[in-house]
Order: C-alpha cells, then sequence, then structure tokens
C-alpha cells in the first residue's frame, strides 16, 4: 500500500515548527475533543474542553479559531492513526473495516453537531479525505476476495456509520463486543 497516496490530502503539522510544550497542549486537546465528541457529542462549550485538556481557554485559541477547527484536527488525527495502521497488510476486512467504524462514530457526531454550532462550516473536504483513505485498502480487499468487486468507498462508509451507531441499544459488555458482532453479521449476511 502506498502510504504516501494514502496521507496526500491528510494535513500534517509540521512537528519542527512547534515547541514541544505547545505540541503536548495540542495533542491533549485533540484527546480532550475525541473524548468528548465520544461521549457527548460536537456540541460542546470550549470550556469543557479546555477543563478536560487542563488547558486555558488562550492555549485553545492558539491552537484553533474554534471548536470546528479542532473537530477537523481530531478527524485529521483518526485518519492519519488509520493510515499508519493501514501501512501493514491488511488481514482481514473485519479490521479495516473496525477501524473506520470507530472513526466514523466520530466523524457522524462532528457532522450532527456542525449546523448548531455557531462556527459552523461544511466544505465536503473531510468526507473526501475519508473516501480517499478508504480506496486503496478496499481494493486490496477486494482483490484478496475478501470484498464484493461492486462494494464502493461510499458504501463502506454507510456501513460503518450503521456500524457505529449506539451501541448500548445491543446489551453488550462494551463498544468492541457490539462492534465484533455487527461487523460479523454484516460480513456473513442474512441470507441462507
Amino acid at each position: 500500500m502506498d502510504v504516501i497516496f494514502l496521507l496526500r490530502g491528510v494535513p500534517q503539522l509540521p512537528r519542527f515548527a512547534m515547541r514541544r510544550d505547545a505540541e503536548a497542549n495540542r495533542e491533549k486537546l485533540i484527546a480532550a475533543g475525541k473524548r468528548l465528541m465520544q461521549d457527548e457529542g460536537g456540541d460542546v462549550p470550549v470550556e469543557r474542553i479546555c477543563q478536560l485538556a487542563k488547558v486555558t481557554r488562550g492555549t485553545f485559541y492558539r491552537h484553533f479559531t474554534d471548536r470546528a477547527a479542532l473537530y477537523e484536527a481530531v478527524l485529521e488525527h483518526e485518519l492519519h492513526a488509520i493510515v499508519v495502521v493501514l501501512a501493514a497488510p491488511v488481514r482481514d476486512p473485519l479490521h479495516f473495516l473496525r477501524l473506520f467504524a470507530e472513526m466514523m462514530m466520530l466523524y457522524d457526531k462532528y457532522l450532527a453537531a456542525l449546523p448548531d454550532m455557531a462556527d459552523y462550516r461544511d466544505d465536503g473536504v473531510s468526507e473526501a479525505k475519508i473516501i480517499g483513505v478508504i480506496e486503496s485498502p478496499l481494493q486490496a480487499a477486494k482483490t484478496a476476495g475478501q470484498i464484493a468487486l461492486d462494494i464502493t468507498a461510499d458504501d463502506v462508509m454507510l456501513v460503518c456509520r450503521m456500524v457505529a451507531s449506539d451501541w448500548r441499544l445491543d446489551r453488550v459488555d462494551g463498544w468492541q463486543t457490539a462492534l465484533d458482532r455487527r461487523l460479523s453479521l454484516i460480513m456473513r449476511g442474512i441470507a441462507p
């Protein structure tokens, strides 16, 4: 898999240009934003994000112009993590789908929160980045005979979106258990 191709379109911060403490603060804000998006959705006040990250509002605004910019950074961080994992050969389509289902849970909360946020903007770039990351491993899975040839990147996003819906409805002992069960059912299908 061509990792350089996958990283194209996923902006990376120039690591050399940021002090270590500033970089650590940015990472804390991204982690806090991710956790709050997972737990509560996207429309969380900046104060809550800063409190969880243990940084000041000033620190937040040195790194991000608004919450939407933070959430975009969270999504880019997740995409970059997926690209790194996918640089290794995809062992099975469940592994591939699990990564995207987890990321789609965040992405959908981001999309759901945006219209309610004062700093809303929708340029479609995030979805294009996700599609770009899906294409290469999807093609590899098709070539290996693990996924049907007519499945598109949009289909993968839809499957992951369905799988990522509230796992608590499944009455199981955790997100991973629910995710594995849902993905196994999708891969097996319900036909006899």
